[in-house]
C-alpha cells in the first residue's frame, strides 16, 4: 500500500489497479476467487491459498525438498501439481504477481474489525498485518501460561 502525507493529512491508498480503474482490495480478491472457482470447481477456496504459496515460491525459484542451503537438493526442485499449474497460467495472463495476489489473499484471512479498518483506509496493510500477528503471539502466550497452570495443577495434586 503507498502512502501519501499532504497538509499533514495521511491518505492510504487501500485500492488496487484492475483494468486501469482503482478498485478495492478485496473486491479484487473477490474477482479473482470467483475466476479460479470458473477454472478449477473441483478445489475449494480453503486451498487457493496454499497453492498460491506453491506458486509464489515456484515463481522465484526457492521451493525445494530438504534444507535449501544444501546445493545437491538443486536437482529436486518441486513441480507444480497441474490445478497449481492452471492458476499459475491464469495469474501469467492476468499479469498477477504471485507473490502480491498471495499476500492479498492472506488479508482475507484477517480479523473482520482488521480488514474493516484496511477496507476504510484507516492502516496500512502492513500495520494490519502486524496488528495480526500480535493477537496470534499473545493468544499462543495465554494458551502456554494456561497449559503451565493445568501441569502444575497436576503434579501438586499427585
Amino acid at each position: 500500500m503507498y502512502m501519501s502525507k499532504i497538509n499533514n493529512h495521511v491518505f492510504i491508498n487501500k485500492n488496487v489497479r484492475y483494468k486501469n480503474k482503482k478498485v478495492p482490495i478485496f473486491d479484487r480478491i473477490n474477482r479473482i476467487k470467483k475466476d479460479l472457482k470458473a477454472l478449477i470447481p473441483e478445489v475449494d477456496e480453503d486451498k487457493f491459498l496454499s497453492m498460491l504459496s506453491h506458486i509464489r515460491n515456484f515463481y522465484y525459484g526457492k521451493l525445494y525438498y530438504g534444507r535449501r542451503a544444501v546445493k545437491e537438493n538443486v536437482v529436486n526442485k518441486r513441480e507444480l501439481t497441474t490445478n497449481e499449474k492452471i492458476v499459475y497460467d491464469y495469474m501469467l495472463k492476468n499479469k498477477l504477481n504471485p507473490s502480491t495476489t498471495y499476500r492479498w489473499f492472506i488479508a482475507c484471512r484477517l480479523p473482520s474489525d482488521v480488514k474493516d479498518k484496511l477496507q476504510n483506509g484507516q492502516i496500512t496493510f502492513k500495520k494490519a498485518m502486524l496488528i495480526n500477528d500480535n493477537r496470534k503471539k499473545s493468544k499462543m502466550s495465554n494458551n502456554g501460561l494456561l497449559m503451565m497452570e493445568e501441569i502444575t495443577n497436576i503434579v501438586t495434586c499427585l
